[in-house]
């Protein structure tokens, strides 16, 4: 399965910064020449720079601190915020995802009409921030092991959460969105969001621009999957208007 020797590759260049192609192919048991095609992949999406019989792990920009991350493109991801909070109805099983947009998106809560949700989440920082919210929601977190700078938890026990729950709207954040789908940049994530997405009524992702026309190496759906997608302007928001994603444009 390509997307888990994708991962495999990731997982191993993380822990060694580079790894030469022999290394690669025995580790994950496949041949020279395959190695070579998914670091030929993994270069395109800008993870990893292959040099001198081998590759160097590139910086991702999940890997940057949670953070961080909240102060870049704030204004732009409040507003998108604003927008999304508006297609939730009270009395609703909310599954939320981790990532910035999704922190504010909760945090817009406290602005709307809404006073009866619950929320069902596999992040720390989303729980915190209905955790801070002035209003009594109901918090329901799957638990499980804590991923670094991310702060997401993934692991059997977040997996069986998500492999049974069943949502009235999954609030999704990505690290890309394009014709050919929905993608995430790690692999563990993408376990726990493919299982959501089947077993949620409404899809709705929240992405700033810089998040369109963006693959990474794990697709989580297919857009036509997409029901909502909350953003700012961006050339391309007409194309995807053409598989039924429904654009709401902060």
């Amino acid at each position: 399965m390509k997307e888990a020797r994708l991962q495999k590759i990731m997982t191993l260049l993380k822990q060694k910064g580079y790894a030469r192609i022999e290394e690669l192919a025995e580790y994950i048991g496949v041949s020279e020449v395959t190695v070579r095609r998914d670091l030929a992949f993994l270069e395109t999406q800008g993870l990893v720079e292959r040099k001198r019989g081998g590759a160097f792990l590139r910086s991702l920009q999940r890997d940057i601190p949670f953070f961080a991350r909240l102060e870049e493109k704030k204004a732009e991801k409040m507003a998108i915020a604003r927008k999304a909070v508006t297609l939730l109805k009270n009395g609703q099983v909310i599954f939320a995802s981790g990532g910035t947009t999704v922190y504010y998106t909760i945090q817009a809560i406290d602005e709307s009409e809404l006073y009866d949700l619950t929320i069902v989440t596999n992040s720390i920082t989303t729980a915190w921030a209905t955790i801070n919210l002035r209003k009594n929601l109901t918090l329901v977190h799957t638990g499980g092991s804590v991923r670094e700078n991310s702060f997401e938890c993934i692991g059997g026990h977040t997996l069986e959460v998500a492999e049974r729950i069943r949502a009235d709207v999954y609030l999704l954040g990505v690290d890309g969105i394009d014709l050919s789908g929905v993608y995430f940049s790690n692999f563990e994530e993408l376990v726990i969001a493919k299982n959501v997405v089947e077993n949620s009524s409404t899809l709705v992702v929240v992405a700033d621009s810089s998040k369109i026309g963006v693959t990474s190496p794990f697709k989580v759906c297919e857009v036509e999957e997409v029901d909502y997608l909350v953003t700012n302007p961006h050339p391309k928001l007409k194309e995807l208007e053409k598989y039924g994603v429904k654009i709401i444009v902060s």
